[in-house]
């Protein structure tokens, strides 16, 4: 069985000899770590410990790094994950260590950003070189706000102008690089750069993920649960998906083209605000899916491995890294035919296995092939692990991306700067502040004002159900 690549407790290599070097020393700032279980966490969780076994000296500040680092809270928009506040004594601490390189992950991390505009500051004010300033961006944001948008022009173009006019416009004055899991990402922000950008790669999990999972505790438990569940619903065949159930995933799509395969049921691994939704929706096109809610470690590694065939229907990836999940479990996948999965995957899914966009015919017909391969025990489709890169070369690539960033800095008058930061600065701490109001206030109500009120009449007849149920037992 195989173990974790990723381990939460770093044990630093010692650099007492005289006779090496100092390592390079980074800060990385990231509001997405493990033991959250979006992509974007693991993917940093890789990043940090990568970089330490390349030798270098990483200074890591995320939500967990401490009360006296910065305070913590959910986002209020994805209860799976965090987002901090620095505080203004560890702020002033940083800004007084030398570092060669401070990456910040984006977005939103409102703390990454303040310490790159100041860490920018200082650099103009002191003529220095050092350090050098990155940022990594691992969200499609312009089709989350055309998707969340969609049919409200006004609402849409007052998004794009208060977040691409406003609140990101500063970020190419304050970095040398912007960094995406792939070069087909979010053009519209990474054109901002004029050509200083990059690609920070993502890495593949030939331990962890493993069909090898198929033979441990969890894949004999997740086998029996599959035949007992085709058996049941009459279906030959299985497909799962995982992923945040919300809107722009693009689940419901998936199981609106059920119907056009028959015989087919569908797993669905993790949760989110969207569940209710799918369920009912599934409920009334009478279609087998089965929602197991979020799994991790060894229950998650071997869910992927009794999949016929493994389906992302989301169009606004960055990389996909449950694709990357499947693939190293040596199960075929099926995608929707987007730039992204193009450039990450087009040399190991075969091009019958992308199918376009919105369109159901072509999905059930990539699925249906690779299904058929699947039975027929056809190796075309079986992905080439060769061909995929592993998480250390990934890291080297990172690393090597920092030295590419010294190429990228741009001169900026500190006058220019600093009167830029005047307001910006009051203008992102309200934001930070708002956000954070946010999130107390959906913590108090469950993750949903909306919902919370909305479920008061059915809570209420639950309630007086339960007394009249204790009367009478009386």
């Amino acid at each position: 069985m195989c173990q974790p690549q990723y381990l939460q407790s770093v044990n630093r290599r010692s650099h007492d000899s005289p006779r090496k070097p100092a390592p390079k020393k980074i800060l990385l700032i990231s509001e997405n770590v493990p033991p959250q279980v979006n992509g974007i966490a693991r993917r940093i969780g890789h990043y940090h410990q990568g970089l330490v076994d390349l030798g270098y000296d990483v200074d890591f500040l995320h939500p967990e790094s401490g009360l006296d680092k910065c305070i913590p809270h959910v986002n209020p928009y994805n209860f799976t994950a965090r987002m901090m506040i620095i505080l203004p004594t560890y702020f002033y601490q940083l800004l007084n260590t030398k570092y060669d390189t401070v990456h910040a992950v984006m977005p939103l991390n409102m703390s990454g950003m303040w310490l790159l505009a100041a860490f920018k500051a200082l650099r103009c004010l002191r003529g220095e070189s050092s350090p050098t300033l990155v940022i990594s961006w691992h969200c499609n944001m312009v089709d989350y706000v055309d998707h969340f948008c969609k049919g409200h022009d006004f609402l849409r173009w007052l998004t794009r102008l208060i977040l691409f006019k406003g609140l990101f416009a500063i970020l190419p004055c304050i970095s040398d690089r912007i960094l995406t899991p792939t070069k087909s990402a979010d053009p519209e922000v990474v054109n901002l750069w004029q050509g200083r950008n990059g690609v920070c790669f993502t890495g593949i999990e030939k331990g962890s993920f493993s069909p090898c999972n198929k033979q441990s505790s969890y894949g004999l438990m997740w086998e029996n649960e599959k035949k007992k569940y085709l058996q049941e619903n009459d279906c030959k065949s299985l497909l799962v998906c995982v992923g945040r159930l919300s809107p722009e995933k693009g689940v419901d799509e998936l199981i609106k083209c059920l119907p056009l395969m028959k015989g087919i049921a569908l797993w669905l691994v993790g949760d989110g605000p969207y569940r209710s939704t799918l369920e009912l929706l599934a409920e009334q096109l009478q279609v087998p899916v089965k929602f197991l809610g979020y799994q991790k470690g060894e229950a998650l590694h071997a869910a992927y491995t009794v999949a016929d065939c493994f389906v992302c229907p989301s169009l606004t990836e960055t990389f996909g890294q449950t694709v990357n999940e499947a693939l190293a479990s040596q199960v075929r996948v099926a995608l929707p035919r987007v730039p992204v999965f193009e450039e990450a995957y087009n040399n190991v899914v075969p091009d019958d296995a992308f199918w376009t966009p919105l369109d159901r015919q072509t999905m059930a017909k990539s699925i249906l092939l690779q299904l058929e391969r699947h039975h027929e025990k056809n190796p075309v489709g079986i992905p080439d692990l060769e061909k995929l890169r592993s998480w250390p070369q990934a890291c080297q690539e990172l690393a090597q991306e920092y030295e590419l960033a010294q190429e990228g800095r741009r001169p900026v008058r500190f006058s220019t700067i600093a009167l830029s930061l005047l307001i910006w600065y009051p203008v992102t701490i309200f934001c930070s502040l708002f956000i954070f109001y946010m999130a107390c206030i959906r913590t108090l109500f469950g993750g949903s004002v909306r919902v919370y009120f909305s479920t008061v009449p059915r809570r209420i007849s639950n309630k007086i159900k339960e007394l009249n149920m204790a009367y009478n037992l009386e």
